[in-house]
């Protein structure tokens, strides 16, 4: 081979229609425009890139690619006509390979096409402060934008799919942007096409799925547990309970599960399954409905290469599945893959600060590299070249080096860009699959089937983390005991009256406090897992809601019941059967209420750390306006809506109306002779304007606060997901 033209073998194909030929990656080292080698000249690129990876090497290269391979390349033109014309990927050898190619875009293999055009992507201050900036300044206001991606179009078809680049390229910000999971302070331009058609988060979440970066999971459950979970909430409900269990197994084999099926996921205090297969098991909640297509962020990261080149060869058998139904386009962003895991990838989009450098079949991209003037030198990581190439080296004064100035670089960019085939996108690329594909999704189980699966999923996790519970209820035996013996058998004498008044505000500010603190850390903690799951389409927020408070108040409810049987009795409160039944009605409606404006402070707090920093404050409030400190005859007019807004009033009131109503007191001569005999408790109600209300008021009056407190902890929970 002549060392001095190094012609890349890419034989011109006829386009059918106008039989004109497509000279598309047909270059060599002497076709670069004269311009073109002006600005490599006049800038010296050839001598300023680092020689380890990307300066132009005077010996002979082989392609990887042979030109039956450049053939059968992806070329998004015209890939959608109607008439259904001859696609490169076909290679005119007829149906049969057509229907077994996943690189063609009319393969029957590929079932979801998904186009964008002309998209950019922004990011804007928070809606508040640039609302607060408008008014501040009107006139001279200009809103503030960081761009993301630059006017950028592109088409990803079937096989696996690596979205490569530097740090801060945008390879997240796409895999978000075209799975309409960006954040709302994001503001998007161009268009999207699913199928020809324009889509939304609704739409694509029902045959798409999404694994993050960081895995989240139930660390209490195990990994079958965890698979057969989202299988109930996540498959069709025509599926029963032996085809659920027999997907949930048919992932595990997939993904090579099955020797860890009855091992827990693990929590930072309890070890379970390893790094590599937390990450198989969060692609194989995605995979338990067949997804058409699958979005990755940084797969690879946190991982050993041994893990991740096993992980990445999982999804290449995935995404050329032996049928149709597992066949699924997977699409994940990478930094920098080892050589083995690039190798594995069909086809390759390279961002750079927003913009893109390539897109194409990844084999491709080294020849389109070496036509611009940079080939790989041998015993290289095509991966470390293509990014060792698109990204200036920094400035060392310690280790000396030539450097790259911006102009040299934006000519390297170029470069590459000019040795590629200008990209024409066809919005209307796969409307013919549009129908097939809304034909297999069916629907998924129903609002009760969720409420019903969460429940038991989290009852599971409760007894799973039985220690809290059973410290729960020895913390509540002591302190009802504790109580008991402080005011032991207090009796109907005059002294019980300034003892029976404290001793029914404690027990209403305990069961306040316990009921609480039990309960502050519910939402934050499952927050993160909980947008996650629903942003992926498990089931709706109003289903976890209802599941999540059933479950809570069914564990919370044994707690205020063995208070009130040891306290009751030990304190010796007016014994009747109805008394005894009503006075443990408060304490149970006294633990819900405080339940509930926990878990509503939690629930618009959104962290653990500002919870625990209002709910003092809140429970602080209704202590003070419990009804003891201040009686309610004494109360300022100016704080009643702070009264009313105190669950401890309505329990101290009554639990109080409870007690003293039908008590009779002893009085003793001394207490005649000094005119100070209180002989029974309506004396005492009156005296500090308990009867403003009735008993039946004060369980009403509770019941609406837990109603109230609940419904907004539920819009909490629906509406505030950042």
């Amino acid at each position: 081979m002549n060392s001095s033209i190094c012609e890349i073998p890419i034989t011109p194909y006829k386009e059918i229609d106008n039989g004109t030929d497509n000279h598309s990656y047909t270059r060599s080292f002497n076709d670069i425009p004269e311009s073109q080698s002006k600005q490599h000249g006049k800038f010296d690129v050839h001598l300023s890139i680092r020689p380890t990876s990307a300066t132009p090497v005077p010996y002979s290269i082989i392609p990887e690619t042979t030109p039956d391979m450049i053939d059968n390349s992806i070329s998004l033109r015209s890939s959608s006509n109607s008439n259904h014309k001859t696609q490169p990927g076909s290679n005119g050898s007829g149906p049969y390979e057509r229907q077994l190619s996943l690189l063609d875009p009319m393969s029957d293999r590929v079932s979801t096409i998904l186009v964008w055009q002309n998209l950019t992507v922004q990011i804007r201050e928070d809606k508040k402060k640039e609302a607060f900036q408008r008014m501040k300044s009107y006139k001279t206001f200009v809103p503030k934008r960081k761009c993301l991606l630059h006017n950028i179009s592109g088409a990803i078809t079937g096989g696996i799919w690596a979205v490569m680049g530097p740090s801060g390229s945008g390879k997240s910000t796409l895999l978000n942007t075209l799975a309409c999971r960006l954040d709302v302070n994001t503001v998007v331009e161009g268009e999207m096409r699913l199928n020809g058609a324009p889509y939304d988060n609704a739409e694509l979440k029902r045959i798409a799925g999404y694994v993050m970066q960081d895995d989240l999971l139930n660390g209490y459950l195990t990994v079958e547990e965890t698979l057969m979970y989202t299988a109930k909430l996540r498959l069709p409900r025509a599926f029963t309970d032996k085809q659920r269990k027999e997907r949930v197994e048919d992932v595990m084999t997939d993904l090579g599960l099955s020797h860890v099926y009855n091992v827990i996921v693990g929590t930072p205090l309890k070890k379970g399954i390893s790094g590599g297969e937390r990450k198989r098991v969060c692609v194989g909640m995605q995979l338990l409905n067949r997804p058409q297509l699958l979005f990755l962020d940084e797969p690879t990261s946190g991982l050993d290469s041994v893990t991740a080149l096993d992980l990445l060869r999982t999804f290449h058998v995935l995404a050329h599945g032996k049928s149709q139904e597992k066949a699924v386009t997977i699409v994940c962003s990478i930094h920098q893959p080892q050589s083995k895991i690039f190798d594995l990838f069909d086809s390759l989009i390279l961002l750079k600060a927003g913009n893109v450098i390539y897109q194409g079949p990844r084999k491709q991209a080294m020849e389109v590299f070496r036509a611009a003037g940079f080939p790989c030198p041998l015993y290289t990581n095509p991966a470390d070249h293509l990014l060792d190439v698109i990204t200036p080296p920094k400035s060392n004064s310690m280790g000396g080096g030539n450097t790259i100035s911006l102009k040299q670089q934006a000519a390297i960019d170029s470069a590459l860009i000019n040795a590629q085939s200008p990209v024409d996108i066809d919005l209307n690329m796969g409307v013919d699959k549009r129908l097939i594909q809304m034909n297999d999704v069916q629907p998924h189980p129903t609002w009760m089937k969720q409420v019903q699966v969460l429940l038991q999923r989290n009852f599971q996790e409760q007894f799973r983390q039985s220690k809290v519970i059973i410290i729960s209820l020895i913390q509540t035996i002591l302190i009802a005991v504790l109580i008991g013996t402080v005011f032991l058998n207090i009796g109907n004498a005059q002294s019980s009256i300034v003892r029976r008044g404290p001793v029914l505000f404690f027990c209403a500010v305990n069961q306040g406090i316990f009921g609480a603190l039990m309960v502050i850390n519910s939402f934050p903690v499952e927050r993160a897992l909980t947008l996650r799951e629903r942003a992926s389409g498990t089931y709706f927020a109003s289903a976890y809601f209802t599941a999540k408070i059933i479950a809570d108040t069914l564990v919370q409810i044994p707690v205020p019941i063995i208070f009130s049987c040891i306290v009751y009795f030990l304190v010796g409160f007016h014994f009747t059967t109805a008394k005894f039944f009503i006075f443990t009605l408060f304490m149970l409606l006294c633990s819900i209420a405080s339940t509930s404006l926990a878990l509503m402070v939690s629930a618009i707090c959104k962290t653990t750390d500002m919870s625990v920093t209002v709910l003092p404050m809140a429970l602080e409030v209704s202590r003070l306006f419990g009804g003891f400190f201040l009686a309610p005859s004494r109360l300022p007019k100016y704080f009643a809506w702070l009264d009313v807004l105190s669950y401890v009033k309505y329990t101290y009131v009554g639990t109080s109306l409870n007690e003293l109503r039908g008590l009779n007191l002893t009085c003793t001569k001394a207490d005649r002779d000094k005119n100070s005999c209180i002989e029974n408790g309506e004396i005492i109600i009156r005296e500090l304007g308990l009867d403003y209300i009735n008993i039946i008021g004060c369980i009403g009056a509770l019941l609406a606060f837990i109603i109230i407190c609940r419904s907004i902890a539920f819009l909490g929970v629906r509406f505030l997901k950042n």
